[in-house]
């Protein structure tokens, strides 16, 4: 069977290892007698699974509310690419025509306000929101004023598409923050596991030389106080040998 060691596991796996391997030496030191190195553990570990703790359930909220986010954010660029379309479509319609008193000024604002259509409507969100800002500004300007007017162009349109923009800075804001927020539940979560892996390997060797062989009652309880260690270890051993052998049979099963 493959080998696995304390800083493969998981970090959910080391939260649950540490818990267990606490709650079991918690118990011994109540019962007693005192046994001073071994119960040095105890505060050590307590620190470690709290920690341990707040950065799991920290990632899985973070990772929560980015989703909800990333959601929002959707939601908003596609009302901001609907609105962009509405309106260059509308003035290029305008542009289009085969006659009329305000084709020539209608494409001098088409060409102002779209000068590459649509092209970025699937850009970097902050990079279209800002071409967007940049079409509501010639549409909006004095210089277009009256060819907007005689075109009829639904001002609301246009109050509009600015609400949709506004909605999506902040939800692109929301999850930046959301990302930034993962990002340190991950980076200090991972001390926290190389804390634990140091302490399990610590009181592995501790208990492992506790006792002479001679005193079986001594390494019977050694055996139990590592035992919710020994039996992620071999959990992941398994697995690990598990997948190397469909590894193994995919491989041979390959002309």
């Amino acid at each position: 069977m493959a080998n696995a060691t304390a800083s493969e596991l998981s970090r959910s796996a080391k939260l649950d290892v540490g818990k267990a391997l606490l709650a079991r030496l918690v118990a011994r030191a109540n019962k007693g007698p005192n046994e001073d190195l071994l119960d040095s553990f105890i505060p050590q570990l307590e620190d470690t699974t709290v920690r341990l703790g707040v950065h799991v359930e920290g990632k899985a909220k973070a990772d929560a509310a980015r989703k909800a986010r990333l959601l929002r954010v959707e939601m908003a660029d596609c009302d901001v690419d609907t609105w962009l379309r509405h309106h260059e479509a509308f003035i290029g319609i305008e542009a289009r025509r085969r006659m009329g008193p305000n084709v020539e000024a209608a494409g001098a604002l088409y060409d102002a306000a779209f000068p590459e259509g649509v092209s970025y409507v699937d850009a970097y969100i902050p990079d279209e929101n800002a071409l967007c800002r940049g079409a509501i500004a010639v549409i909006r300007s004095p210089e277009h004023a009256a060819t907007v007017t005689a075109i009829g162009l639904p001002a609301e349109w246009t109050t509009k598409w600015e609400a949709a923009l506004a909605e999506s800075d902040v939800a692109f804001a929301d999850v930046r923050e959301a990302r930034e927020s993962r990002a340190a539940h991950v980076e200090e979560g991972r001390d926290a596991e190389d804390d634990f892996v140091e302490i399990a390997v610590r009181l592995r060797r501790y208990l492992d030389a506790r006792a002479p062989r001679s005193d079986k009652a001594k390494m019977a309880e050694s055996r139990e106080l590592i035992q919710p260690l020994q039996d992620a270890l071999n959990k992941l051993a398994m697995e690990k040998a598990s997948r190397a052998t469909r590894r193994k049979k995919n491989a041979e099963e390959v002309p």
